[in-house]
């Protein structure tokens, strides 16, 4: 029977089941393993920031005779909060369950997460205490034309690193660790290839579009795109413990679009034991080509299936507290190519009806009348609330 107490957890394991592990270690060791469906993976936090809480649930499962990684739909998620015996249920979007909007947490809380699948299979995690968050200053964003190498095209990409000051304080271990959301306010809110859009949805139509031609949409109102961080930035007092250290990267700000952008930095502060997990995610994930690529260790995190100890449930679910600051960057005037170009080819009467119907001569019948604009759709991705920090030039 695996003794969680002495395992350590792990990041997704597409594909993988533990074979053997080595117990008596007080590090990770890297086992046999071999293909497997049915493996559930967990990416759950709690934080004290609005927003910033939300659970991330996959199952292995073998489709067209590949391992994937599937999102669990369905399912019945919540906070527990151990000390009140407040349960907070989440929703289901894009991908993630999420809180209400209002929901945060706070210093000193100790939470839980529990999760109930469709089959009725249960999952818990340990308690998680939030500690207090460490502040920081100096929040800064700097170009570089060669940021960050991207296998794909082969080739280093451009964008803005954004690092801090943190004066750590003396009397207390202090695990760091950092995540970000980028702002991007967007002139396009849908796309349809050789399609027009309606109700959200490309469909086929009357008119005649063009092979290979997408049609684009504006939006209805001022909206942002929203991005994450793709790595892990983390940092451990160690070896500063009571000194401030100056200039730490904490987020690589790709430049995807020349359109002006605001990243909110959140930073944790975490128990020993997340710092540790963290760590050891990190390493996996520089080494082996980023977060798709299978780890090739296995190590469990703290949920567990309450009713068979013997399953291993990877993942974690981690309580933090953060602090949070914003820093604008302004973009149009660099001179590199960006990584996405957006094309704006506006609808016309002709994408909608045949031409006959769309003589200059009479007017157009309403329903031929090209569409232009669309809702901005609130979402994990996407938000017509302007953030609090945006600057508009």
């Amino acid at each position: 029977m695996l003794n969680r107490e002495k395992n350590y957890p792990v990041f997704r394991l597409l594909c993988v089941l533990v074979l053997m592990v080595n117990l008596g270690c007080t590090d990770p060791v890297v086992p046999e393993y071999e293909y497997k469906e049915g493996l559930v993976y967990v990416d759950a936090y709690v934080s004290t920031s609005l927003g910033a809480s939300f659970v991330r649930i996959t199952e292995t499962s073998f489709v067209s005779e590949k391992l994937k990684d599937l999102f669990v739909k369905g399912a019945t998620v919540s906070y527990r909060n151990v000390d009140t015996g407040l349960q907070v249920t989440l929703m289901e979007s894009d991908g993630v369950y999420v809180p209400p909007k209002d929901f945060y947490a706070s210093v000193g809380d100790v939470w839980e997460l529990l999760i109930t699948f469709r089959d009725g299979r249960r999952y818990r995690s340990k308690q998680e205490t939030i500690v207090e968050s460490v502040g920081f200053s100096n929040l800064k964003a700097t170009y570089n034309k060669e940021l960050a190498y991207r296998e794909g095209i082969d080739d280093f990409v451009p964008g803005h690193f954004v690092s801090l000051n943190i004066d750590d304080p003396g009397d207390e271990e202090n695990y760091y660790f950092w995540t970000f959301r980028s702002f991007e306010k967007l002139k396009v809110c849908g796309e349809c290839l050789e399609k027009i859009l309606r109700g959200g949805k490309c469909i086929e139509s009357d008119g005649f579009i063009q092979g290979g031609r997408t049609i684009s949409y504006g939006c209805e109102t001022d909206c942002w795109q929203i991005r994450y961080n793709e790595d892990i930035r983390i940092f451990s007092d160690e070896f500063t413990n009571g000194i401030e250290t100056k200039g730490i990267p904490v987020g690589d700000v790709l430049l995807y679009s020349k359109n002006d952008i605001l990243v909110e930095i959140q930073q944790y502060s975490l128990s020993a034991a997340a710092y540790k997990y963290y760590r050891v995610i990190k390493d996996i994930v520089d080494n082996n080509g980023g977060f798709n690529a299978p780890p090739p260790a296995a190590l469990i995190g703290n949920m567990f299936n309450p009713e068979d100890p013997n399953e291993f449930v990877l993942g974690r679910f981690t309580a933090a507290s953060a602090v949070i600051e914003s820093v604008f960057i302004e973009r149009s005037q660099i001179e590199e190519r960006s990584l996405e170009i957006t094309t704006i080819a506006p609808e016309t009467c002709r994408d909608v009806c045949p031409g006959s119907s769309c003589s200059i001569v009479i007017p157009i019948p309403p329903e031929c009348m090209p569409v232009l604009e669309v809702p901005c759709e609130e979402s994990r991705f996407r938000t017509q609330i302007r953030p609090e920090d945006w600057v508009d030039i």
